[in-house]
């Protein structure tokens, strides 16, 4: 915890004072920190994503991946809306909100289906 949170403390103090002489710098620096601080947590949640592997043989795989494609399009929606509100562009954050709002919906199709497809035969 200690070594992601020095390295936030870095990227806070950088992104500061980019902000003040070069506001376009300060932007990339942010969007370059979030996606190394995002690459070094999936090597932490190695351990987590064994598990998911090992869970997967149990259950359906095109559920699970589903299930796993909508977390990971949350995350990444969620991360490039904080970065646009930093960025100042509020009305922006908001359209990447809808568009990960929209993917998982799409992504949540075939789990829809099945879910429909087997309430189905009780509804007739």
């Amino acid at each position: 915890m200690f070594r992601i949170a020095a390295f936030v403390m870095v990227a806070v103090i950088l992104t500061a004072l980019l902000r003040q002489y070069l506001p376009a710098y300060a932007v990339m620096c942010l969007t370059a920190c979030s996606v190394c601080l995002l690459a070094y947590l999936l090597g932490l949640a190695q351990p987590v994503l064994e598990w998911m592997d090992t869970l997967s043989g149990y259950l359906d795989q095109a559920s699970f991946v589903c299930v796993l494609k909508a977390a990971g399009i949350a995350l990444v929606a969620q991360n490039m809306q904080e970065v646009c509100k930093d960025a100042g562009m509020s009305a922006l954050a908001g359209k990447v909100e809808l568009a990960g709002r929209c993917l998982i919906l799409v992504c949540a199709l075939p789990l829809f289906e099945k879910i429909m497809g087997a309430l189905i035969p009780f509804l007739q």
